[in-house]
């Protein structure tokens, strides 16, 4: 049995080994996670797999307690599907990774990721931040996208994203991620 978990709060020391460590008493594994801190605040969605029903419960009976004593919102959500390693790109596409660095400004991740959207690619990955203070602030954005083989279009999408990046006075750049070869 697969179970999804989010974990949201404020970030605090422990959190993760605290998970992680319900997990493993409970007899599960931790399969795969994203975690980040979004200014103070913890955010983290995992995948674990347990082999029985009565582990997966005696791990959300684990995690309620973690939840009160930590001030932790978590959520648990059983996976009814049989789940492909390697899933998260869809056959037959290549991922692209898409960069902006620049002056923030509202609805850049909106504009791009309607353009991709309105194509059909999927974005599999997406980190947004803030650095710097003040008048020096600069604007990060990295996202991953499928994109198809064959018959992608990828002049017009590269074409659309040049015309945004014009609209939006930022500079975007759009490349596909080689694979690595020994």
């Amino acid at each position: 049995m697969r179970l999804v978990i989010s974990i949201t709060g404020r970030d605090q020391a422990g959190i993760i080994a605290s998970l992680s460590g319900a997990i493993f008493d409970a007899g599960g594994n931790l399969e795969d996670a994203s975690m980040t801190i979004l200014e103070g605040e913890f955010a983290m969605i995992a995948l674990a797999a347990f082999k029985t029903l009565a582990s997966a419960i005696l791990f959300q009976k684990e995690i309620s307690t973690l939840e009160k004593e930590m001030g932790l919102t978590i959520t648990v959500r059983a996976i009814n599907r049989r789940l492909v390693r390697g899933e998260k790109h869809a056959y037959g596409t290549v991922p692209w990774i898409l960069s902006v660095l620049g002056r923030d400004q509202a609805g850049i991740v909106h504009k791009i990721c309607q353009l991709f959207a309105l194509r059909g690619l999927n974005v599999t990955d997406l980190k947004s931040r803030i650095l710097g203070h003040g008048k020096k602030a600069a604007y990060a954005l990295i996202l991953e996208v499928d994109m198809p083989r064959k018959g992608s279009h990828k002049e017009s999408i590269v074409k659309a994203l040049k015309t945004l990046e014009k609209r939006l006075k930022i500079p975007l750049s759009f490349k596909p991620i080689e694979p690595l070869t020994a």
